[in-house]
């Protein structure tokens, strides 16, 4: 099968060639589908999981990506564990040719029920266009939002308003206590998030220290370091460009929209402005949404569970 039989990417194909061109664009996600398709014979894949989750009844090989066939259609997936939490599995669908009506999603939850039943997943999760989810949505009002993904060139994201200045950040041991600090504050004010993310690991850290990637956020107003941006070339699925990958704001300083003022100050001082800003939220972390559309940073992508019931 070619990546245009699958129904669920097509919306994803038209939203490819609006982020990054009409060769570009399918270009990247047919490489992205292709390499999702290698995971069903690549044993290193699946070694990746089996070192570190030892499960009754399962071989080292059901890690795999699968493609699974059925009357009603085709679709591509591997399990996934939330969090890394075993205790939290569900199946990622990479793509599939079931539809999205309602007679289309039944058929697809049973056969990932079916397929992956010795791992007892309670979702599957697919990604689709925010469009595709508002349409989705009205017809399983049991789907759940994971995250969004939000992404915009950095040419056409919001200009800067001169309230924070970025500079590099000094000592990377302080960068690390300003993370963990911030992210003990959320497990204290919002645990129910705090569960869902974490904070970047400190040799994560240390290597966009190393490589000028990790800023210091100076407030202008106050002449004080008011948090800190990390972003880093990467991506998210075939979406590639400059990946937020942490950004704090100390306590003391929250709430005062600082952190869209310097992802808007990034965008802009970044040589490249066809190159996209890109990454991801959690469906509860409400003020980072708000940051990532106040800088001009809409959601393009939606992924989304949905119960296996």
């Amino acid at each position: 099968m070619d990546t245009k039989d699958w129904s669920s990417l097509a919306g994803q194909y038209a939203l490819a060639r609006r982020l990054h061109g009409n060769r570009d664009g399918p270009a990247r996600m047919d490489s992205w589908f292709a390499e999702q398709r290698a995971r069903i014979h690549d044993p290193a894949f699946a070694k990746g999981f089996a070192d570190h989750i030892d499960l009754p009844g399962v071989a080292e090989g059901d890690y795999a990506h699968r493609l699974v066939r059925t009357s009603m259609g085709a679709l591509l997936g591997g399990i996934r564990f939330f969090g890394r939490d075993v205790s939290r599995p569900f199946v990622e669908v990479v793509a599939h040719g079931y539809g999205e009506e309602v007679e289309g999603t039944a058929a697809l939850v049973d056969a990932v029920a079916s397929e992956w039943s010795v791992f007892g997943p309670q979702y599957l999760r697919l990604s689709m266009t925010p469009e595709a989810w508002a349409a989705f949505s009205a017809n399983r009002p049991d789907a759940i939002l994971d995250v969004t993904v939000h992404a915009a060139r950095h040419d056409a994201m919001t200009p800067p308003d001169g309230r924070v200045t970025l500079e590099p950040f000094g000592e990377v041991e302080a960068a690390t206590g300003m993370v963990a600090r911030r992210y003990a504050d959320l497990a204290r004010t919002a645990p129910d998030l705090a569960r869902n993310i974490g904070p970047a690991d400190p040799q994560d850290l240390r290597g966009w220290h190393d490589t000028g990637n990790l800023l210091a956020i100076r407030d202008t107003g106050q002449g004080r370091i008011a948090g800190l941006l990390a972003v880093a070339p990467g991506g998210v699925a075939w979406l590639a460009g400059d990946e937020v990958q942490e950004e704090v704001i100390d306590t003391a300083s929250a709430g005062r929209g600082l952190a869209a003022s310097a992802q808007m100050a990034r965008a802009h001082a970044a040589p490249g402005g066809a190159t996209l800003m890109v990454g991801t939220i959690d469906r509860l972390n409400h003020a980072s949404r708000r940051t990532a559309e106040r800088a001009g940073r809409g959601a393009v992508l939606a992924y989304v569970f949905v119960p296996l019931g």
